[in-house]
C-alpha cells in the first residue's frame, strides 16, 4: 500500500449506463466506422483571397486502441438514448437518459475507472460534457453538464459510443491549449513528441493520500503531479507534469519556470494501478493510456519567481 500526498488535478467523473436488455455476445467492437482520427480543419488566411480558406490542423500521431475506450477521450452518442446506471449493471439504478449527440468525456479521474463487464456488456463512467470549441478557448478543463454514471459501450453490432477525432494544435504548443485539450486528445496529438512551455510551478497548500498500490508510484500515483498554471492566482493548474526520480529536482512553488518533456514514456508500459485498501487494480489497458498521457519532465528551468504565488 501507498500513501503519498496528493496534488489538486484535472478529474473527470463517471457517467452514462447501459441501454437496452443484455444478451451475451462477442466483446463489441469500440470503434465504429466514421469514428477515425481524420484531422480538424482550420481556418487560416489565402494570400490570393480576401475570404479565408480551410487548412488542416496538425493529425493526430498516435490512434486509438481497437479493444478499449482511452480515458480521457470524448465520444459522441450514437444511438437513440444511452441510459445512465449508477453501477455497471442493467439491474442498477437509472440516474438519466441522454439523447442521441450528446457529448461524454471517457472518465479520466485519478485513477480512472472501466472497463467494466457485466450483464452482456462492457461498461464506462463517463461524464457529459457540452460541446467542444476551438483550442485554446476554454477557460477551464471541460464544460460540464449533468450528473455522473456508467454506461454500456455498445452490443454485438452496434456501438453506442462512437470516439470524436481529436483537436491537435499546431506547434509551437503553449500552456492554455495543453490545459484545453482532453487527456487523449493530448496522446493522440503529441504521442512522444518533445514540447516546451512555460508556467508557474508549484500548489500551496495542496495535500491528500490514497491507499493502493500504484507501479511505477512516480507515474502512476493518482495526483496530476506538480501543477504548472498560466497563472496560480486565478487557479492552480488543471495541468500537471510528473518527475522521475532520477530526472530535474522538483522546483519550489511559485517558480517561473520553462519546462520541456514529453506525453508517452517508455515506463508506460509497466503502469499499474490498483486502488483501495485491499487494492484492486482497474483494467490493465486503462492504466497504460492512462500513465502515456502524463507529461514527464526531461528539463525544467527556473527563470524566476510569482511573489504573488498563493500560500494556500
Amino acid at each position: 500500500m501507498l500513501l503519498v500526498a496528493l496534488a489538486v488535478g484535472f478529474v473527470a467523473g463517471v457517467l452514462l449506463s447501459g441501454d437496452g436488455s443484455p444478451s451475451p455476445s462477442p466483446r463489441p467492437s469500440l470503434r465504429p466506422s466514421g469514428s477515425g482520427v481524420a484531422a480538424v480543419p482550420t481556418l487560416t488566411p489565402d494570400p490570393g483571397s480576401a475570404e479565408p480558406t480551410l487548412a488542416p490542423a496538425p493529425s493526430p500521431v498516435v490512434a486509438p486502441p481497437d479493444d478499449v475506450l482511452p480515458p480521457g477521450a470524448v465520444a459522441r452518442v450514437a444511438v437513440e438514448v444511452l441510459r445512465i446506471r449508477e453501477s455497471p449493471s442493467t439491474d442498477a439504478r437509472l440516474l438519466d437518459q441522454l439523447p442521441q449527440g450528446q457529448l461524454v468525456l471517457i472518465d479520466a479521474g485519478l485513477p480512472p475507472g472501466g472497463p467494466v463487464t457485466g450483464g452482456g456488456f462492457t461498461w464506462y463512467p463517463v461524464r457529459r460534457i457540452a460541446e467542444l470549441t476551438e483550442l485554446p478557448a476554454l477557460p477551464g478543463a471541460l464544460p460540464e453538464e449533468g450528473a455522473v454514471g456508467w454506461a454500456a459501450a455498445g452490443d454485438a453490432e452496434t456501438a453506442y459510443l462512437a470516439l470524436l477525432a481529436p483537436r491537435c494544435a499546431a506547434r509551437p504548443v503553449a500552456l492554455a491549449t495543453l490545459e484545453a485539450m482532453t487527456p487523449w486528445e493530448r496522446l493522440a496529438c503529441f504521442g512522444a513528441e518533445p514540447l516546451t512551455f512555460d508556467g508557474t510551478a508549484g500548489c500551496g497548500g495542496c495535500g491528500g493520500a490514497a491507499a493502493g498500490t500504484f507501479e511505477p508510484a512516480w507515474l502512476a500515483y493518482p495526483s496530476i503531479g506538480v501543477p504548472i498554471s498560466v497563472d496560480p492566482n486565478v487557479r492552480i493548474g488543471p495541468f500537471g507534469v510528473q518527475f522521475r526520480p532520477e530526472g530535474p529536482a522538483v522546483p519550489a512553488d511559485g517558480s517561473i519556470v520553462t519546462v520541456s518533456g514529453h506525453f508517452d514514456d517508455a515506463a508506460s508500459a509497466g503502469c499499474v494501478m490498483a486502488p483501495g485498501d485491499p487494492p484492486e487494480p482497474i483494467d490493465s489497458r486503462t492504466a497504460v493510456l492512462a500513465c502515456r498521457e502524463r507529461f514527464v519532465v526531461d528539463t525544467i528551468q527556473v527563470t524566476g519567481t510569482d511573489p504573488d504565488f498563493p500560500a494556500g
